[in-house]
C-alpha cells in the first residue's frame, strides 16, 4: 500500500513539472524588461534653475522654477547616450553647460529622480572708482587680470575692458548626500594704470552668483610736490617732470603757492625731476598714500655759498703753509693802514681838541669804543659778530620745522603722557591671513610678520607718535619664537621697548594646561629676563591671557618658577576678577577692546579696577582703543571711530584711572578693527590723534616741512647748510687769530717798514 502511494505521488509531481515547463517558461521568456518599456524620466538640476533644456528622442523638455524636469522616453535602454543637455542661455546674463549625472540614467526606469549637475556662467561687467568713490574712466586702465578660486585667469586689455565678460559662476561636485553646487569667486590680481598696478593683489573679491556689476576700487592718491634749494629753505624751480613706470613723462608747473598738485596719482614708483631754478637730479618716489613730496634743487645761491666756503678754506690753508705770502700781505696791509691813518689824522686832532676842551671844562671825556680797542681785537670781534649774525639770520625760525597737524596748544609730552604708552602688537600675519575676515588693510601692504623691514617701519612710526613700546602677542611655538627674536633685534637697534602678551587660551578660548604655561614662561624668562629691550618696569612685563579662569592658588603654583624674573600681569575683566586673584599676580592689564567710552560709563569701572589693583601693590595697564568691529569673526558689536572722538574719550577715561601704563588696543589687530596702524580705510587719522593726545604734535603720515606751501620769500639754512656755516667758522676763526698774531709781532722782533711807519703814525697821533 505504501509503495503504491509513493509511486502515485511521484507521478503527480512529474506531471506538474511537465505542465510548468510547457506553459510558464515560454511566457517568462517572452516578457519585456522594465528598461525596455516607455516611461517618464525625472530629473533634478543641481543647482535648481529654471529653463535648463534636455533633449531625448526628439523630445525637448525644460526645467521648471524648482529645477525639475519630467521628460517622456520610449525606453530607458542606453538612455545616457541618447540624452542631450545642450548649452543654454537661460536668462540674459546666465547660461548653463552640462557637467555630470549622479549615477546611471537608466535607473530612472525604476521611478527614481536622477540628479543633473550643470555648470553656470555669468555675464559680468565692471566700473572703476577711486578711494573716495569718484568714477574713474575705464580708458585710464590699460590692463586688468581676474583670477578665480579655481585658477581660471582672464587677462583683459584695450577694448575688452569696456565690454561685459562671461565668467564661470558655479560648478558641481560629488558630496556625501549627492551632487552639490559650488559658487566661484574672482579676485583682481592687477589693474594697470600708467604702467603700474593700482590695486592690492587679491584684495578685492567678487562672487558672480551674487553680483554682476563689479566696482573695482583703484588706489589713486592726492600728492603735492614742492622744491627747495639745497642749503636755503626757499622754494625754487618752475615745476616738475614726472616719469612714470611706462616711460611716459609729464611736466607739471608749480602754482603761485610753489606747489604742483596731482589729485589722482596712481600708486607706484616715479622718477621726479625739478626743471628751472638750478640743478636737479632725478629722485625715485614711491607713492602709496596721500602725501607731500619735497624735492631738492642745487640753486645758484647754493653754488655761490659752496664756492665761497671752499675758497676761504683753501686760501687759509695756503696762507698757513706759505709764510712768505703772509709777509707780502703784511706789507700790503701796512701800506693800506698808513694811508688810512693819514686820512684819520684830521679826525684825531679834532678828537684831541675836544678832549682838551672837556678837561678844561671839568667834564670827563669818554673815548669812542672803537678807538679804545686795538686793531686785532676789533677785527676778531667783528668776525665773530659777522658769523653770529650770519648764523642767526640764515637759520630757519622754529615754525619752519613744525610738522603738519601739530597743535600749538598741545601740552608737552611730560604733561600729556607721564606713564609708558604701550601698543598691543600681533606677529601672527602670513600672506594668506589677509584673505579672511578683513575689511581694511595696512598702507604698508598685506605683509607677513616675518618681514624685518615691516617691523622696523612699525617701530619707527610708533616712536614718532609717542609710543614707547609694543606688547607682543606670543606663545612658545617655532614660528612665533623666530618672529619674536627678529622683533627684539629691531627694537634693540631702534631703542624701543617690548613686553609680552602670553596667549594662554587656545583657538576655542580654552585655557592651556598649567604645565604648558609654566614651560612657556620658563622658556621666555631664561631667554629674555635680562634683556634690556624688555626693561619697562625693571623686569619684563608678561600679560597672561586666561589667568582669570584660575584660582589664586593655581596662579601661584604656575608662576612660582619665574617669580623675581618676570612681572606677570593678569587680564582681569572686572573688579571681581581682580579681587579673586588675591594679589597672586603682579598687576592687571585689561584688554577692553569693545568698550564704547562715548556712550557708556567706562571711566568709573576703570577707576574701581585701578584702585583694587593698586591696593594689592600691583601695576595697572589701562586700555585705550579707537573703535571696534569684530562682526566678521563672530562678534555682534560695533563701536564707530567717530573721526577720533572715540579714541579721545577712551584716552581720557584711561588717564583718569591713574594707570602705571597705557595699553593702546591695538597696533595691528585688523580682524577686530581696533588698529591704529595707517590703513587704506582710515589712513593715519587715529595714530595722529594719539600723537596729539600724547603731546607729540607730529603728523606721522606727512614728512617734516613737506606740506607747508610757503610764500617763496622765506630764507633759511637747512640743518646741514647750517653745519657748513659752523664748519666755515671753525676753520676761519683760527686762521683769523693766527693772522692777527703774526701781525702783532712782540717788541724786539724784526719789523718791516710798514710796521715802523704805522708805529710812527701812532706816536704822531699822541
Amino acid at each position: 500500500m505504501d509503495v503504491t502511494r509513493r509511486i502515485a505521488r511521484t507521478a503527480l509531481l512529474s506531471l506538474v513539472a511537465a505542465v510548468l515547463t510547457v506553459v510558464v517558461l515560454p511566457t517568462a521568456a517572452h516578457a519585456r524588461p522594465a528598461s525596455a518599456k516607455p516611461g517618464t524620466l525625472h530629473l533634478q538640476t543641481v543647482p535648481p534653475l529654471p529653463g535648463v533644456v534636455v533633449k531625448v528622442d526628439g523630445t525637448v523638455a525644460r526645467s521648471d522654477a524648482k529645477g525639475r524636469i519630467n521628460v517622456p522616453v520610449r525606453n530607458f535602454t542606453d538612455l545616457g547616450r541618447r540624452l542631450v543637455v545642450p548649452e543654454t542661455r537661460i536668462s540674459s546674463d546666465r547660461k548653463v553647460v552640462f557637467d555630470r549625472f549622479r549615477g546611471n540614467v537608466d535607473a530612472g526606469a525604476r521611478g527614481k529622480v536622477v540628479e543633473l549637475g550643470v555648470r553656470t556662467a555669468r555675464l559680468v561687467s565692471w566700473s572703476f572708482i577711486d578711494r573716495f568713490g569718484n568714477t574713474v574712466p575705464a580708458d585710464r586702465v590699460t590692463a586688468m587680470r581676474l583670477r578665480s578660486n579655481t585658477g581660471e585667469i582672464h587677462d583683459l586689455s584695450g577694448a575688452e575692458l569696456g565690454r561685459p565678460l562671461w565668467v564661470s559662476e558655479s560648478r558641481t561636485q560629488q558630496g556625501p548626500q549627492g551632487l552639490v553646487s559650488k559658487q566661484l569667486y574672482y579676485v583682481v590680481d592687477s589693474a594697470m594704470v600708467d604702467g603700474t598696478s593700482v590695486v592690492n593683489r587679491a584684495g578685492q573679491r567678487f562672487v558672480p552668483w551674487e553680483q554682476q556689476a563689479w566696482v573695482v576700487q583703484l588706489l589713486f592718491f592726492r600728492v603735492s610736490f614742492t622744491a627747495t634749494d639745497m642749503f636755503f629753505t626757499r622754494q625754487v624751480g618752475d615745476g616738475i617732470e614726472l616719469t612714470r613706470a611706462d616711460g611716459g613723462v609729464q611736466r607739471l608747473p608749480f602754482g603761485r603757492d610753489g606747489t604742483a598738485l596731482v589729485p589722482d596719482l596712481p600708486r607706484g614708483t616715479y622718477t621726479i625731476t625739478v626743471f628751472g631754478g638750478g640743478v636737479s637730479f632725478g629722485r625715485p618716489v614711491s607713492i602709496s598714500k596721500d602725501q607731500v613730496v619735497s624735492l631738492t634743487v642745487i640753486s645758484l645761491a647754493d653754488l655761490i655759498l659752496v664756492t665761497v666756503a671752499v675758497l676761504f678754506v683753501a686760501v687759509g690753508l695756503v696762507l698757513l703753509g706759505r709764510p712768505h705770502l703772509l709777509g707780502r700781505l703784511r706789507h700790503a696791509g701796512g701800506a693800506l693802514m698808513t694811508r688810512t691813518r693819514e686820512r684819520e689824522r684830521p679826525r684825531s686832532r679834532h678828537r684831541r681838541r675836544l678832549r682838551m676842551r672837556s678837561e678844561a671844562a671839568g667834564r670827563p671825556h669818554v673815548q669812542p669804543a672803537d678807538d679804545r680797542q686795538p686793531a686785532p681785537a676789533r677785527s676778531g670781534v667783528a668776525l665773530l659778530l659777522l658769523l653770529a649774525a650770519l648764523t642767526v639770520t640764515l637759520l630757519p625760525p622754529a615754525s619752519a620745522h613744525a610738522e603738519v597737524g601739530h597743535r600749538r596748544d598741545t601740552p608737552p609730552p611730560s604733561a600729556a603722557a607721564p606713564v609708558p604708552v604701550l601698543a598691543y602688537y600681533y606677529i601672527w600675519f602670513n600672506p594668506t591671513s589677509w584673505n579672511r575676515a578683513k575689511i581694511d588693510y595696512p598702507l604698508l601692504g598685506r605683509y607677513s610678520s616675518d618681514d624685518t623691514e615691516i617691523m622696523r617701519r612699525h617701530v619707527r612710526m610708533a616712536k614718532t607718535a609717542g609710543i614707547n613700546g609694543f606688547l607682543v602677542s606670543w606663545k612658545h611655538t617655532p614660528q612665533l619664537d623666530e618672529r619674536l627674536a627678529k622683533l627684539v633685534e629691531v627694537a634693540r637697534e631702534e631703542k624701543f621697548r617690548l613686553g609680552i602678551v602670553y596667549q594662554g587660551l587656545d583657538f576655542s578660548r580654552t585655557p592651556l594646561a598649567f604645565d604648558t604655561v609654566r614651560t612657556d614662561l620658563s622658556y621666555f624668562a631664561t631667554r629674555y629676563a635680562t634683556d634690556p629691550v624688555f626693561d619697562i618696569f625693571g623686569r619684563p612685563v608678561v600679560v597672561w591671557t586666561g589667568s582669570d579662569r584660575f584660582t589664586a592658588a593655581q596662579i601661584q603654583q604656575t608662576i612660582a618658577g619665574v617669580r623675581g624674573k618676570l612681572l606677570v600681569l593678569g587680564n582681569a575683566k572686572s573688579l571681581e576678577d581682580v579681587e579673586s586673584s588675591e594679589g597672586a599676580l603682579d598687576g592687571q592689564a585689561y584688554y577692553w577692546s569693545s568698550v564704547d567710552p562715548v556712550a557708556g560709563a567706562s571711566g568709573r569701572k576703570l577707576a574701581e579696577m585701578s584702585r583694587a589693583v593698586h591696593q594689592r601693590g600691583g601695576l595697572w595697564v589701562a586700555p585705550v582703543t579707537p573703535g571696534f568691529d569684530a562682526r566678521l569673526v563672530g562678534g555682534k558689536r560695533e563701536v564707530p571711530r567717530r573721526e577720533g572722538d572715540t579714541l579721545r574719550a577712551s584716552f581720557t577715561a584711561a588717564r583718569l584711572s591713574q594707570p602705571d601704563a597705557l595699553g593702546v588696543i591695538s597696533w595691528n589687530e585688523f580682524s577686530e578693527n581696533t588698529h591704529i596702524e595707517p590703513s587704506e580705510r582710515f589712513g593715519a587719522a587715529d595714530i595722529n590723534v594719539l600723537a596729539d593726545l600724547l603731546g607729540v604734535g607730529v603728523d606721522v603720515d606727512v614728512p617734516v616741512d613737506s606740506s607747508e606751501p610757503g610764500d617763496g620769500d622765506h630764507w633759511g639754512l637747512s640743518a646741514w647748510g647750517a653745519l657748513l656755516v659752523v664748519g666755515a667758522a671753525v676753520v676761519l676763526l683760527p686762521l683769523g687769530v693766527a693772522f692777527q698774531r703774526r701781525r702783532s709781532t712782540p717788541a724786539g722782533a724784526p719789523r718791516d717798514r710798514p710796521y715802523d711807519t704805522r708805529k710812527e703814525d701812532l706816536f704822531a697821533d699822541l
